[in-house]
């Protein structure tokens, strides 16, 4: 069998030449470079933002907050769909679309000021991409961050979906007290703060309610949900950022459990107890 002379550098004699070219190609990936450019020398597609290189992308001119929408969405939509796999769930698709303004919002919410939004009646999540900019004009610090924070909660509302957990609170709604129906839709809120964390958790981002600062970005892009312009044939269609918010403490105390085990059971809503 032929032995690699003497002479080569020592790594090549450790690893042999198949074995350096591995190591190669990982390092160029850590660096972002497409590796089928560095085995063909053609000029190939970037690799996917994640949350994390699409921010770096933006710091750098490069990205849009357009990529920063796709990454998020990317992420956290693999993140739900390997768990409910990994629980032999089924989980079922989701649509995210960018709309340029509020005027071109599906659900019955044209004209209103929700900005970001999961409507459960076609599964669709909903970015007002005017929105977007008008948070990252008040928060040029914060706002690409506070963004991918309403995305993973849109989300975590069609985790909710495809656990029957929202059919289960229109069900209740026509016989709870207003009181008991508001206390259940806190719990929910909390519970998709939770699911909220987890996935920030898995796309490597910070805990975000420990700055001041993001939380008010976060605020500030959550407002328009409670104050929402409906067509009058969806009126009683219950859409999840209409729900009674939690208390601020409330809702980190979840966001916290999520990012601590970022898990669909650490979220469970029998966990989630009655808030204060």
């Amino acid at each position: 069998m032929l032995g690699i002379p003497d002479g080569v550098m020592p790594h090549v004699r450790r690893f042999g030449f198949s074995g350096v070219v591995a190591i190669a190609l990982v390092v160029v990936m850590m660096l972002g470079i497409n590796p089928i450019t560095v085995l063909t020398g053609q000029v190939a597609d970037h690799l996917p933002y994640t949350p994390l290189t699409a921010l770096a992308a933006i710091e750098a001119g490069e990205g849009t907050p357009a990529d920063m929408v796709d990454a998020v969405s990317r992420e956290t939509n693999g993140f739900w769909a390997r768990g409910f796999r990994n629980g032999a769930t089924y989980y079922p698709p989701v649509t995210l679309k960018m709309v340029e303004s509020s005027a071109a919002l599906g659900c019955g919410l044209a004209g209103s000021a929700i900005g970001t939004f999961y409507c459960p009646e076609d599964r669709t999540i909903y970015v007002d991409m005017k929105a977007y900019g008008d948070l990252l004009a008040e928060f040029p610090a914060q706002g690409h961050v506070a963004e991918s924070y309403l995305i993973g909660l849109a989300y975590g509302h069609h985790v909710q979906k495809a656990q029957k957990i929202l059919d289960d609170r229109a069900a209740k709604s026509a016989v709870l007290s207003s009181e008991a129906l508001n206390t259940l839709e806190q719990r929910l809120s909390a519970q998709a703060a939770c699911y909220t964390g987890a996935s920030t958790k898995w796309a490597g981002l910070d805990e975000l309610l420990d700055d001041p600062a993001m939380v008010a970005a976060i605020d500030a892009g959550l407002a328009g949900g409670h104050d929402v312009t409906r067509a009058p044939s969806r009126a009683a269609f219950a859409i999840p950022r209409d729900f009674a918010p939690a208390s601020p403490a409330f809702t980190k105390q979840w966001f916290d459990a999520g990012y601590a085990i970022p898990a669909i059971g650490s979220c469970r809503l029998d966990k989630i107890g009655v808030p204060d």
